[in-house]
């Protein structure tokens, strides 16, 4: 395999390191100043609590793709029912933002404002 050739598998990196050491590509620009965000503070109390989805019997298997669909459903069922500022619809929006991927969310959130969302709504 030649020096300048980035192998395939090695997915991760972006720039191939002997190109930048020979000079033939650009190293990554530094960060800027303030232009990475800083840390959330901590809780007033230093503990943090996670917490996750509860186990569903409809969804025993490690492919949550159909879980995650069905707490996304089953959060704009709730909002259109009770309301965006009901208490028990955040608990399924904490749920179905736990599980899907942010990409998802945001096609779905795109496809629901031009009517085109494949699910009944």
């Amino acid at each position: 395999m030649e020096a300048n050739v980035v192998d395939p598998h090695d997915k991760m990196r972006a720039r191939d390191v002997n190109r930048v050491a020979t000079g033939e590509q650009a190293p990554r620009p530094a960060h800027e100043l303030g232009s990475i965000a800083d840390a959330p503070p901590p809780p007033p109390d230093g503990v943090i609590e996670l917490h996750t989805v509860p186990s569903d019997a409809r969804f025993p298997f490690t492919n949550q793709t159909r879980h995650c669909y069905s707490r996304y459903l089953e959060y704009h069922h709730c909002v259109k029912a009770k309301g965006p500022d009901s208490p028990e619809c955040e608990k399924f929006a904490r749920w179905y933002r736990s599980l899907c991927p942010t990409e998802w969310i945001v096609k779905w959130n795109e496809q629901r404002e031009m009517g085109v969302f494949p699910g009944p709504l």
